[in-house]
């Protein structure tokens, strides 16, 4: 079959970028040479391969894991089932810790998953030193093939549950995208978020829950002016910041994402 009838076909089932990754996955080349090499014939195998991915995407299986990667910051990541897709919205929580000066300084990253938010600070500042932790071994595994991958030696990663007893040094930031998304209110529309690890995503108490334990716990580990950064709906900031208030925290900003919506709140004792 002529790669030019079959991207037609696939393009008829799924988004046109979606189409145009799958066959540069399959059949390892750019997007120019799909179109360069738009009349060459596709082997049975290829042609299988693009029919199980399309039929997974139409499941709505992410992307990310069809391929096994997933653009973040400044750098394609390894993404497994095991660990959640990074998203564009996080980027802001990178890019804010990213305004403070880092040298020297120490961070606790709380669920790394693929380690894209560690990494990328570790990426731009040589001189940190970070502890990124997950309750999952698996995530770890990832987040540590990942740090190979790009040759970050200023990280620690340890299998670490925060319902738990926690054994960390003080540190000069928390980091955290936690699980945030209230789980009760989901409506199962949304983008492949049934095929991400669940202890990623969903939190109690209206997904509330693990951001104030983060809250509650993490002040006792934080050096002088030391600060909390984290991710959250856009909804939650409100919340947040009367919590923290009432926790001891003397001072609070929150931040806009791309799209406009608060997404990232930092506190400071």
């Amino acid at each position: 079959m002529l790669l030019k009838d079959k991207l037609i076909e696939i393009k008829n089932k799924i988004d046109s970028p979606d189409a145009e990754i799958i066959f540069q996955h399959v059949l390892k080349i750019d997007k120019a040479k799909i179109y360069s090499d738009i009349k060459k014939e596709i082997n049975k195998k290829d042609l299988s391969s693009i029919d199980l991915m399309v039929e997974e995407r139409l499941k709505g299986k992410p992307l990310a894991y069809l391929i096994g990667k997933k653009g973040f910051w400044k750098n394609s990541f390894i993404v497994t089932p095991d660990v959640l897709v990074p998203r564009p919205e996080t980027e802001t929580l990178v890019d804010a810790i990213l305004n403070e000066n880092l040298q020297g300084k120490t961070l606790l990253e709380l669920g790394t998953g693929s380690g894209a938010i560690s990494i990328s600070i570790a990426q731009e500042n040589k001189d940190c030193f970070i502890f990124a932790t997950d309750i999952s071994i698996k995530s770890i595994l990832v987040a540590k093939q990942n740090a190979a991958k790009f040759y970050c030696e200023n990280i620690i990663f340890l299998n670490h549950d925060w319902n738990n007893e926690w054994l960390f040094p003080q540190v000069d930031y928390l980091i955290s995208n936690p699980p945030y998304v209230d789980k009760e209110a989901t409506t199962g529309k949304e983008e492949g978020i049934w095929h991400e690890p669940e202890k990623a995503l969903f939190s109690k108490d209206k997904g509330l829950s693990d951001l104030k334990l983060i809250l509650s716990k993490g002040k006792n580990f934080l050096n002088e002016n030391g600060k909390v950064y984290l991710e959250h709906a856009p909804d939650q900031y409100e919340e947040l910041n009367k919590f923290a208030v009432e926790n001891g925290y003397l001072n609070f900003s929150n931040l806009n994402d791309l799209n406009g919506d608060k997404r990232v709140s930092i506190y400071q004792c």
